[in-house]
């Protein structure tokens, strides 16, 4: 029974049809000034992170190519591969730890485990990838090793007075564990069963990442003081730091960091919106990455896969970086992290354009996205709100967002072409096969053709929902339990009948292709079908 519990729950993480052509994965979700968790497969070029309740796992070499894991039903905080690759734990915001297979096609549930309660914030795996060490913000409990098959505590973890940030696995004999906290502190642990053997103050903020390197011969933790810290691996003693105000150090606060694969450098990343590559050996910045002036070019988290360097920044894009060209991203692949709120195709095209609530406009291309610019670059969004709708009209895209605003951008460069004001906030956008569509507001429906605004018609109220016939002559606005139709003329709209009979408020409206039917949805979860004949 407990087995087909199991195979049930592990059926429903993931879509696995034969018929599915592609997916396209959610980006992360970032916070400013806080690191966001994001690691590589131990043997193949990919990352995986969280993002909302779901683990997205990219291939590198092609952007396009991820897997999308629905087990939680809380938050994600961060996934980790498991070092022989087989196995994947993802934790969320309940203290909750899920391990799943990642080399088997079902992706099935192993185990969850509750490991205390509250947010866990970081995880790694032991190299013989029997048990996980999970930290973060308990109640009464903040850190946990124990082994992932059963469940069971590997020693009593304490030291931190605040929730702690970050932890470390030694990948070799003798096991330790380093925690790093927003008590400033660096803890070390000897086991297993793991204890305490003594704290380090060689922070003087909150202590964001500690990391040991492959081959566990050197640690390194970073924080918001600027400081990059060096022990010894076995001891978890300092032996040497790179302070702020020294040659190439971070002017920002450092959020994340991660060691190359041959365990000789060190790649940190900033609030000062820079990313930085060290050579351990001889204590020196090698390469510094600038990579932009605005809010959203911060950065937060960075992965070194194989010969990719990965850089996450406040905008959750990653960018990768090539230590020949450090003045731009040699490539930025991008997409939404929030709900994607509307969608179009692109005539002629297999392309097709989305709009989300997190403001952005993309154009979808081979199932890798373009972002489609705002007036201010630096904002990396299109819109400074949820995107009501997207219309691709011959020579523009256009989108209507919650910024008031409805914007027209050049399909070719995806940079911003003219911008409308609202003078109030859009409800809902229709578009039509003639070129035509409608973007309404409380009091004015917008009606857009060529590029262009044609003309504005009053409203007698806020509509919900609006469609718009193939040829663009005929309008259907939902107000409360009754549809409203409209005959469009070159300038005006004229009223043509009033469909009552739903029970609940109207929420979509769609015209059929001959113009013939009217299909309507409302909030009573009914769906009515109108003869307009």
């Amino acid at each position: 029974k407990k087995r087909k519990t199991m195979a049930a729950l592990s059926s429903a993480t993931h879509v696995n049809d034969t018929k599915l052509a592609k997916v396209m994965g959610p980006f992360p979700v970032t916070e400013r000034g806080v690191p966001s968790s994001i690691f590589s497969h131990p043997k193949e070029p990919r990352v995986i992170y969280p993002s909302g309740k779901s683990v997205v796992v990219r291939n590198l070499e092609d952007p396009s190519d991820c897997f999308i894991y629905h087990g939680h039903n809380n938050p994600v905080t961060v996934a980790k591969f498991s070092p022989s690759g087989y196995w994947v734990a993802s934790a969320d915001d309940t203290g909750k730890v899920r391990v799943w297979s990642w080399d088997n096609p079902e992706h099935q549930l192993k185990v969850e485990v509750p490991v205390f309660s509250g947010r866990i914030v970081d995880l790694d795996w032991d190299p013989e990838s029997k048990r996980i060490v999970a930290v973060g913000d308990g109640k009464t409990l903040s850190a946990k090793c124990f082994m992932w098959d059963t469940g069971n505590s590997v020693g009593e973890m304490i030291g931190h007075s605040k929730r702690i940030s970050t932890v470390t696995y030694k990948p070799s004999r003798p096991y330790r564990i380093m925690t790093g906290g927003e008590d400033a502190k660096t803890c070390f642990y000897h086991g297993p069963p793991f204890k305490i053997d003594h704290s380090n103050s060689d922070h003087t903020k909150e202590v964001w990442c500690a990391r040991y390197s492959p081959d566990g011969t050197k640690l390194v933790s970073i924080g918001a003081d600027r400081r990059i810290v060096f022990y010894d691996a076995k001891e978890g003693t300092k032996t040497s730091e790179i302070v702020e105000g020294g040659a190439d150090a971070h002017t920002g606060s450092i959020i994340s960091c991660c060691w190359s694969p041959d365990s000789t450098k060190i790649m940190t990343c900033s609030l000062d919106k820079t990313v930085k590559v060290w050579d351990t050996n001889a204590m020196t910045c090698e390469t510094t990455f600038a990579l932009g002036d605005g809010v959203g070019d911060m950065q937060c988290g960075v992965v070194w896969c194989q010969n990719f360097l990965v850089a996450l920044n406040l905008a959750g894009e990653l960018n990768y970086l090539d230590q020949g060209s450090p003045n731009q991203a040699a490539r930025v692949v991008a997409g939404h992290f929030g709900a994607i709120a509307s969608l179009n195709t692109i005539p002629g095209s297999a392309d097709f354009i989305t709009g989300g609530d997190d403001g952005n406009v993309y154009k979808w291309v081979d199932g890798v996205a373009v972002r489609a610019m705002g007036s201010n670059a630096n904002t990396k969004t299109t819109h400074a709100g949820k995107v009501v709708g997207v219309f691709a009209a011959p020579n523009a895209i256009i989108s209507a967002g919650y910024d008031d605003k409805l914007r027209f951008t050049d399909p070719a460069t995806m940079e911003n072409v003219s911008i409308v004001d609202l003078e109030t906030q859009p409800l809902c956008m229709a578009s039509s096969v003639s070129g035509m569509a409608v973007v309404c507001t409380s009091t004015q429906a917008f009606f857009v053709a060529e590029g262009a605004v044609k003309f504005q018609a009053p409203l007698a109220d806020a509509p919900s929902a609006v469609s718009l016939s193939a040829d663009g002559t005929k309008l259907a606005l939902g107000y409360g339990n009754t549809i409203s139709l409209f005959t469009v003329t070159d300038s005006a709209i004229e009223p043509l009948k009033v469909l009552e009979g739903h029970r609940g408020a109207i929420s979509c409206l769609s015209f059929s292709p001959d113009q013939a039917f009217l299909a309507a949805g409302d909030a009573n979860r009914e769906i009515k079908l109108w003869d307009l004949a």
